[in-house]
């Protein structure tokens, strides 16, 4: 066999051209030869004079060139030459030969640039990799190492790293620590993409698992890297992860929150130029922190209220949240919250429909008031604004979501009893606040309370069949988000954040005068928002029209609530 790939890999080449059977694959390159070969034999098979024909090209027609260059620094020159020619280089490629070759030039053994590749290409084909990971892994040791902020047109991260490592000037420390740092950011990565337990007594493998699991992390990707590369440094923190944990704040409150940024890269230049700056040692652990707590503060002046929109809807508000992106980050979260002393899963999140022996751990996300419901009163309340709501959204095992299909919000109990799948905490709850919403809609009909309308005779059956399907479901969401919205303000408040002096009530989504049981009448008398926040000075003074009537629909049903202030 003349041709042979690198060492790594040439037993699974050679395996192949014998007919025997290549075994496992550690590295992209192996199997990107078990693919071709499958490919070919696949080609092949659907005409069998094609392998004769093949055989005769090959043998007869087909011709090489051998040249040996004499001087083995020409070799990174010659290779890329000819390659513009071809197959496209990747900027690994490029920056790989730009290593070799300033390798070559200075006489330096010390990393080797091949070995450093050789376990690069293992980590990447150990974690099957997606495409463009390598190329984002790349892009993001570069920004923290060489060039952080807006790049100029046509700059890549090969030209970067050419004049970041001058062929015939380059230091070899710089040389060294990038080569390092490569390396340390694929490890990084693959741990980050096999992350999934949020043990407590584990704080940088929580973090990991969180950020794994948010929708865009490219704006702390160099952050990321940096802090774990700086593990090894004796200056680092190592047994907490308050880094990672501010990082994880900061995307959730810059890019996750709906409407938070206006555009998916608004905050990166300020983020990337923070990550070049740890990096290299000019920022303290305990400033990282300080720097992103400013950059989202500085966006949202008043955090608490910010959070507090982003995941509520106003009466004109046509946003659904079960298009939100972080959705499912978000209900995994809550959910894990909801637990009593266990850590949820967060792999069930990646789980996929089919899956032999595991069809019933698949979570989905469910309407609680389904869309085709058979009474379409909900449906056409403002536009199906209840349905669009956070509060009716929950994740929900698989099977137990087909059970359920579009049947009504009371759960069926004896079918999930009757399924193999366990319930989240998050139906558990939802649930128990169906009862409540079932409850407080029952004490509304009765019309003896002032402050939902006036004291009369209770509503008659035609009223009580048109409005108490949306009574009820604008109840429950209310419920579900005061407690989702409650765990938002704990999980991703900055330490020692202000909330400005407004104080988060509650949910109140009904009409907040005249008759609260008739929707028809709230046009007049119905607040925009559907949350109740107030002034903190104002505890004793003016409060929010739908205050007292959160505090007596509290006292209806049994489900009291202490105003949360960030102080």
């Amino acid at each position: 066999m003349l041709f042979t790939p690198q060492s790594a890999d040439a037993n699974t080449f050679g395996r192949l051209l014998s007919g025997k059977n290549p075994g496992t694959t550690d590295t992209i390159a192996q199997s990107n030869y078990v693919r071709a070969s499958d490919e070919l034999d696949a080609w092949i098979g659907t005409d069998a004079k094609r392998a004769g024909r093949i055989l005769n090209h090959v043998e007869q027609r087909l011709h090489f060139i051998f040249f040996v260059l004499p001087d083995e620094t020409e070799v990174a020159k010659v290779f890329e030459t000819i390659n513009n020619r071809g197959k496209p280089l990747s900027q690994m490629d490029l920056v790989k030969n730009h290593l070799i070759y300033i390798a070559a030039v200075r006489g330096w053994t010390e990393p080797n640039v091949n070995e450093v590749w050789r376990g690069i290409q293992k980590i990447a084909g150990s974690t099957h990799f997606v495409e463009g990971d390598v190329d984002t892994i790349l892009r993001a040791v570069v920004t923290a190492q060489f060039r952080p902020g807006r790049r100029n047109a046509g700059e890549t991260d090969f030209s970067i790293v050419s004049n970041g490592l001058p062929a015939l000037n380059a230091k070899h420390e710089v040389f060294e620590t990038f080569l390092r740092f490569l390396e340390a950011s694929f490890w990084t990565h693959a741990n980050m993409r096999s992350a999934n337990k949020t043990d407590i007594r584990k704080p940088i493998d929580r973090a990991l698992t969180f950020l794994n699991h948010h929708n865009n992390i490219g704006g702390v990707l160099p952050l990321i890297f940096a802090r774990q590369f700086r593990r090894h440094d004796f200056a680092a923190d190592r047994k907490t992860a308050k880094v990672l944990e501010a990082v994880e704040i900061a995307n959730f409150r810059l890019y996750g929150l709906p409407g938070a940024s206006a555009r998916s890269d608004s905050h990166n230049v300020t983020l990337h130029r923070l990550a070049y700056e740890y990096f290299h040692g000019n920022r303290s652990d305990d400033e990282v922190i300080v720097e992103l707590t400013k950059t989202v503060t500085q966006s949202q002046k008043d955090g608490l209220a910010s959070i507090l929109r982003s995941l509520s809807l106003n009466d004109d508000d046509g946003y659904d949240f079960y298009k939100w992106p972080w959705l499912r980050y978000f209900l995994a979260r809550f959910e894990e919250h909801l637990l009593d002393s266990q850590s949820f899963d967060f792999s069930r999140l990646r789980l996929r429909i089919g899956q032999t022996s595991r069809t019933n751990d698949v979570l989905t996300i469910e309407h609680i008031w389904p869309r085709k419901a058979e009474k379409q009163t909900v449906e056409q309340d403002n536009d199906g604004q209840q349905i669009r709501r956070l509060g009716n959204l929950m994740l929900i095992p698989h099977k137990v979501n087909i059970q359920r299909s579009n049947g009504d919000l009371k759960f069926k109990a004896e079918k999930t009893a009757d399924s193999s799948a366990v319930l989240l905490q998050q139906n558990v709850t939802a649930q128990a606040a169906d009862e409540f919403a079932v409850k407080f809609s029952e004490y509304l009909v009765q019309r003896n309370d002032e402050l939902f309308g006036e004291v009369k005779n209770r509503f008659n059956e035609p009223t009580i069949e048109a409005n108490s399907d949306l009574v009820r479901v604008r109840t429950l969401c209310d419920l579900r988000e005061e407690d989702m919205i409650r765990f938002a303000l704990e999980a991703w408040r900055f330490p020692g954040e202000n909330g400005m002096g407004h104080v988060f009530e509650g949910m109140f989504s009904l009409p907040s005068g005249g008759e609260t049981y008739l929707p028809t009448r709230e046009d007049a008398i119905k607040e925009n928002e559907n949350y109740v926040m107030r002034a903190e000075y104002s505890a004793r003074g003016k409060r929010p029209a739908a205050f007292e009537r959160l505090a007596k629909r509290r006292k209806v049903i049994g489900n009291e609530r202490a105003p949360i202030a960030w102080k």
